[in-house]
């Protein structure tokens, strides 16, 4: 299926272990995100925003300030 490009904002924090998803098809729609922040996190599954809280935290508190800019 051939996705619109995506112009707005947008933040996608993958981790690298996920065993249910994946990270690597996301990594893939780049193209389709020009404005979007991308990040890969190791020693974390699905649930990055339990099992690295301080990281995940961070990159959404970092992305929500620069969307204020």
């Amino acid at each position: 299926m051939d996705q619109t490009v995506f112009s707005k904002p947008s933040l996608f924090l993958m981790g690298k272990q996920d065993a249910v998803v994946g990270y690597m098809d996301a990594l893939a729609l780049q193209d389709k995100y020009p404005r979007g922040t991308f990040a890969a996190l190791d020693k974390a599954g699905h649930n990055l925003q339990i099992e690295q809280p301080p990281l995940f935290n961070a990159l959404v508190r970092e992305w929500l300030e620069r969307l204020e800019d």
